[in-house]
């Protein structure tokens, strides 16, 4: 019965269940949009982490005949779960290079199918004959040796014991160069059989320039396994080959993003089924190495991060959603007396005005919860990454989405009602029957309880404004002494300010609005002060902000979590992108670089650039030296072309601006621009000079500026010794570096600006492929695109730019929604002040006074403490973290944009009701008369 009667209810007065229907239908959508994010983003990512597993299974053991391989290819293609497999055969060879040094290279047998030959990218033409080889080149490294050319023999020799003689055969082979296989990373991998390789990306500038190209970029011989491996493995000399059988599997039918645990138990199945085949075959044990065991058994702490980070930048729209439910559920009742009041005197019981009104709230729940649902599986994909093909699969969208939106619709709405519900029900019918309900007086321990609020948020925005660290002040206060009890209060406030990061602006908004908007006459005040142009409406609209007083304070604290979550997002978002793009720029060190392998060849390859390359505004080489002193590094440069080409910030400067010190070094060769530290280590001061040894001399050079962030207190020692490695570099003039006898060895790095619109990738692509000796390229675009593959990050910025979009709906929804039933309440005051002779104009003026002096006052205080809290946390991350690059303060267009839309749908959300029930009410007003 109860259920029956709610549902008519809410058919027949939808008007009333309508803000809360919304607000359920908003917080439902974000929820199940979370949820679909989250498990697209999961599959993205154990794609991501499986693509980086160059193989699926490996098989190894006592070196193959090819008897025994090909018994191993027998059983794997008997072994359902296998799609294919090839067998890589390596043996280490001996060669003389120079008359000085022997190396010992690697050759690699690859058969003619192989997946080395997918990242081949200058695939031969025509298939490796008898006793032909590649050399493996990577496209991060160039080549050690100058002197190998196409065409040349290479004489490697390979050690076999031989048991009957208790000695060591040596067996010659002599491979003709075919040419220079160059490889991507994947390839690499398989040859030389680690995934493991140093990436240019990974590199800070200040180390890379120390990183030789590496030798083992160049002693893998690639040889065609049928023709030059086979004929080896058909004698006795098998056991100069280790061979590697690499197995793959069904991935799609074997690996699910859904069912993680199911996948491992899958593969280990797999693995025992292949092991137990091998061992039964052979009569021995074969080793079968699971490659994906642990990606997969990675992937589960990935999994379960991601969720949580997305639970956790989800919990303040959650909160608003509830809030906005409450608020709009005591305006809701408050239209409603008179049905509760009519209820009471046809007999029903408390009890069953609860269930009914428990009924209605089922209903909403539901039917909200299903229709959010829906919005969130057609909207999520509009605001976020996910691929179209994916937001039309049964795993994206599945039961469980639906069911645990559901449950969740329902414990929102219960939460959202439960209190306004049982307050209505309670009522006494003549009390329901009056003109207005009256309001709950407030309790003493609730203003408590505010003040405690308003305390707390108050000192969490102070701190903001001062932009400290309490975390690190509090650290370095009990980490250097002191009294045991302090110290114990220190970790315990510690966690206290770390919780009030997150909280304490809400704290701040509730306590600032429950007593000085709800409790006080202050707020009131101000609205007469700042209504007083527009004469007694202006005075008439600012007495009706004291008739409900909870109301408002409800509305401008909802509003200003509504905008300070939205700067505070923003504006972090913001921070955060910009610190990226200039922590790339100043690890890559320019536009583009080229990392040349042969120091004296630095100057040519600077003008085959210039002559080959277009794109290039300017270009510059830089020097990396390493004098006597080992923690000391130099950099020697053209002054004015390093200023016109390099990335660079004023702030990594003090002493002098950047462009007089850099002048300095172009007048004087003499002279230097110091690292921080080390001008702290040594006490030099501006124009005091600083002996350097060098391999051919030492020199004194004249401090001219410093260079680098300001050295930690650990960094030096009380002796003045520097006791960190993690150092910046010092700069000297390029004339310095090329006077002879100065300096003898560097390594140089060409650094490239590059003209306006220019695609960085091209250009480091067209350098790599120029016929110079330079070991890799690296550019900012490259890095910056690789930088946004990372699912799981930009996951959880799209969540939290998701939740800004439908917290500005909800509380857009909810502001319009209240101002409507607000106005509905006011039908018969609003006629009869027509009747008296106010205009349609003076009647939405003065609801307009009214409602936009909480709005507006809600909007400004979000707005403030918004901005505050970004520029705190920006401020606190900075003290967490030295290095030339630091967070700064940004707020650029597209952010600002967004903050100014949010605001306006607020305001737009208060003001459209007015004018439309206004007009609604004049004009009804305007009909009755006619009809008389």
């Amino acid at each position: 019965m109860s259920l029956l009667y709610a549902a008519k209810r809410v058919v027949r007065s939808w008007h009333l269940f309508l803000a809360l229907l919304l607000g359920i239908v908003l917080a439902s959508a974000f929820f199940a949009g979370i949820d679909i994010k989250a498990n697209v983003t999961a599959e993205q990512a154990l794609e991501e982490s499986l693509t980086s597993a160059y193989t699926d299974m490996e098989i190894n053991s006592y070196p193959f005949n090819t008897t025994q391989l090909d018994t191993i290819q027998a059983q794997l293609l008997a072994t359902e779960g296998v799609t294919g497999f090839e067998v890589l055969s390596r043996a280490q060879g001996q060669w003389r290079e120079t008359e000085e040094m022997d190396v010992f290279p690697s050759m690699v047998g690859v058969t003619e199918n192989s997946k080395v030959y997918d990242g081949w990218l200058n695939k031969p033409a025509e298939a490796l004959g008898a006793n032909e080889t590649y050399l493996a080149q990577n496209p991060n490294f160039g080549f050690e040796s100058d002197e190998i050319e196409i065409g040349d023999v290479i004489s490697l020799n390979f050690s076999i014991y031989n048991p009957e003689t208790s000695s060591v055969d040596i067996i010659p082979l002599n491979l003709t160069v075919r040419g220079f296989a160059q490889l991507d990373d994947d390839a690499y991998s398989l040859v030389t059989g680690s995934t493991f390789y140093i990436s240019p990306m990974m590199v800070s500038s200040q180390n890379r320039q120390k990183m030789p190209a590496p030798f083992f970029a160049t002693n893998y011989f690639i040889v065609d396994w049928q023709k030059t491996v086979k004929p080896f493995l058909e004698t006795p000399d098998t056991t100069a080959f280790q061979q590697s059988i690499l197995v793959y599997i069904n991935r799609e039918s074997l690996i699910s993003a859904w069912d993680i645990q199911g996948s491992i138990s899958n593969l280990q199945v797999l693995q025992n089924n292949i092991q137990n085949k091998l061992n039964t075959a052979f009569g021995f044990q074969v080793s079968v190495q699971n490659k994906l065991l642990y990606t997969l058994q990675n992937f589960q702490l990935i999994s379960f991060a991601l969720r949580t980070s997305f639970i956790v930048i989800s919990i303040p729209i959650f909160f608003m959603a509830w809030y906005m439910g409450t608020t709009v559920s005591d305006v809701s009742f408050s239209s409603r007396k008179r049905e509760i009041g009519l209820l009471s005197l046809k007999g029903f019981s408390t009890g069953q005005i609860s269930r009914v009104f428990m009924a209605e709230t089922i209903f909403i729940g539901v039917a909200g919860s299903l229709i959010g649902v829906l919005l969130g599986f057609f909207l999520v994909p509009l605001f976020t990454s996910i691929p179209l093909s994916a937001q039309y699969s049964l795993q994206t969208i599945n039961p469980y989405t639906i069911v645990f939106t559901v449950i969740f619709g329902l414990i929102m709405a219960f939460l959202s009602t439960f209190s306004s519900a049982r307050r209505a029900a309670n009522f006494s019918a003549a009390g329901a029957l009056r003109e207005s309900l009256s309001t709950e007086p407030e309790r003493p321990y609730r203003k408590k309880l505010a003040w405690l609020a308003l305390t707390l948020g108050t000192y969490k925005i102070a701190v903001f404004i001062a932009g400290v660290n309490v975390q690190t002040v509090l650290n370095s206060a009990m980490f250097s002494g002191g009294n045991l009890i302090l110290s114990l209060l220190g970790r315990v406030w510690v966690v206290i300010d770390g919780v009030l990061t997150y909280i304490g602006p809400l704290l701040f908004f509730w306590g600032f609005a429950k007593l000085f908007i709800q409790g006080s006459l202050k707020f009131q005040e101000l609205t007469v002060r700042a209504s007083k142009f527009l004469g007694d409406i202006g005075t008439l609209a600012t007495k009706n902000v004291r008739r409900k007083p909870a109301r408002a304070a409800a509305i401008a604290f909802l509003i200003a979590l509504i905008i300070w979550y939205s700067v505070l997002v923003t504006g972090q978002l913001a921070s955060e992108k910009d610190y990226t793009e200039r922590r790339i720029y100043a690890n890559v060190g320019a536009d583009v670089t080229a990392t040349v392998a042969n120091t004296s060849e630095a100057q040519a390859i600077l003008n085959d650039i210039f002559a080959n390359v277009s794109g290039v505004k300017d270009a510059t080489t830089e020097y990396s030296i390493y004098p006597q002193q080992s923690v000391m590094t130099l950099k020697a440069v053209d002054p004015q072309a390093w200023l016109r080409t390099a990335y660079y910030e004023d702030e990594w400067f003090s002493g002098a601006t950047v462009q007089d010190a850099f002048n300095a070094l172009s007048e004087d060769n003499e002279t230097i621009i110091l690292e921080r530290t080390m001008a702290a280590s040594y006490n030099l001061e501006i124009g005091e000079e600083l002996s350097v040894e060098f391999e051919n001399g030492t020199k004194s050079l004249r401090i001219v500026g410093f260079f680098g962030p300001e050295p930690e207190e650990q960094t030096i020692t009380d002796s003045g010794f520097i006791s960190s490695g993690s150092l910046y570099w010092s700069f000297i003039p390029l004339n310095l570096y090329a006077d002879p006898g100065n300096l003898t060895s560097a390594s140089a790095t060409i650094l490239m600006a590059l003209d306006e619109g220019a695609d960085g990738i091209t250009v480091a692509q067209n350098v790599q492929n120029l016929d110079v000796d330079v070991s890799y390229v690296t550019s900012v675009d490259e890095v910056l695109e690789e930088s946004q593959t990372n699912v799981v990050a930009t996951g959880a910025l799209e969540v939290q730019q998701l939740g800004i979009l439908f917290a500005v709906l909800a509380a857009s929804v909810g502001t319009a929604l209240i101002s409507t039933v607000s106005m509905r309440e006011r039908g018969r005051e609003a006629t009869i002040m027509s009747v008296k002779g106010l205009s349609y104009k003076q009647l939405v003026v003065m609801f307009l006074t009214e409602n936009l002096a909480v709005v507006t006052f809600a909007v400004l205080l979000g707005l403030s403490i918004g901005l505050l809290s970004v520029y705190g946390n920006v401020s606190a991350s900075n003290a967490l973290v030295s290095g030339l690059v630091v967070r700064h303060f940004v707020f650029p267009l597209d952010s600002t944009l967004l903050v100014v839309s949010c605001v306006a749908l607020i305001f737009a959300a208060t003001i459209l009701p007015i004018i439309v029930l206004a007009r609604k009410y004049v004009t009804n007003l305007e009909r009755m008369v006619r009809l008389r």
